[in-house]
């Protein structure tokens, strides 16, 4: 309210899968058993790009993010983006679609460098985040001559820009992954919070004029459902239990062995596409977090 940060403009997109996958019935598959036998198997949310896949609905995230996303406003490019992911095989996988797209969408301006995977596993991480924070990584836009900003475009990461990241002209957040963590949840869609004025100083008639435009917004495209469920689901009452001390209690069992996986390939169209609203003027999340409620 005071001006010191952005408030996103949060868009709720779901596709025919992605649906069903949210939905408390689950996405059926039927699958054939060791026996040769077919076998319904119901996958959620939580299976997404880890025991279930399905290109073409990542492929239709990248082309819904591209033809919504925001634009930079003195060049007129898609704007910088930071997209988080299941894993660092979701990862490869949103960079090479997304650079594909974007090849053949604006010819001659990318070469495979439109978006980047940034994640702890690629040599030089690190440093590439922060080449994108000063607008140089894989050097600068061809969009506009002069124009100080990054010819990378988005950045694909896992948890890696989650925390501790400022990068203030992002102006589109990409959730394609569920977040059951508020505190995960806030400090992603914070990554877009910052002011910010875009510069542009170029030359007209032998003297330098200077182009400034205000940083208005930024989306935060939500694959998931994730604002819906920290605004409705979410459990903010609910006791947190200390784990066991060191030498007390039991060792927790280990985890069940992965199920087998189901790969699909049909199409999945755009189902739904809404900006999402608070029930209030606030997001519930932001007054349960910051409400000072602590007990001992």
């Amino acid at each position: 309210k005071d001006g010191y940060l952005i408030r996103p403009i949060a868009v709720d997109c779901r596709t025919d899968i992605t649906t069903q996958l949210l939905s408390d019935e689950g996405y059926a598959v039927q699958i054939k058993n060791e026996e040769g036998d077919e076998e319904e198997v119901i996958y959620n949310q939580k299976d997404f790009e880890k025991t279930f896949f399905s290109d073409l609905t990542n492929a239709k995230f990248a082309n819904t993010f591209l033809e919504n996303a925001l634009r930079d406003t003195i060049s007129g490019e898609i704007g910088k983006t930071i997209i988080f992911c299941v894993s660092r095989k979701h990862a490869t996988k949103m960079e090479t679609i997304l650079n594909e797209y974007a090849m053949s969408m604006f010819p001659g301006k990318y070469q495979s460098d439109f978006a980047m995977q940034i994640t702890s596993d690629i040599p030089g991480a690190q440093g590439y985040t922060t080449n994108f924070s000063n607008n140089n990584l894989n050097g600068f836009t061809n969009f506009l001559k002069g124009y100080k900003s990054s010819k990378t475009r988005v950045c694909i990461t896992v948890g890696m820009m989650t925390t501790g990241y400022d990068c203030k002209d992002i102006l589109n957040i990409c959730m394609l992954r569920p977040i059951f963590s508020p505190t995960d949840f806030v400090q992603i869609r914070g990554r877009g919070t910052r002011t910010f004025t875009f510069t542009y100083i170029k030359r007209e008639d032998g003297q330098e004029v200077t182009e400034r435009k205000e940083k208005e917004g930024f989306k935060l495209f939500d694959f998931f459902a994730n604002c819906e469920y920290f605004e409705e689901k979410y459990p903010y009452d609910a006791v947190i239990k200390l784990p066991p001390q060191k030498g007390k209690g039991t060792t927790p069992p280990p985890p069940p062995p992965p199920s087998g996986s189901t790969v699909i390939s049909i199409p999945d169209p755009l189902k739904t596409m809404v900006v999402f609203k608070p029930n209030g003027e606030e997001w519930r999340i932001d007054k349960e977090l910051y409400s000072n409620k602590f007990e001992t």
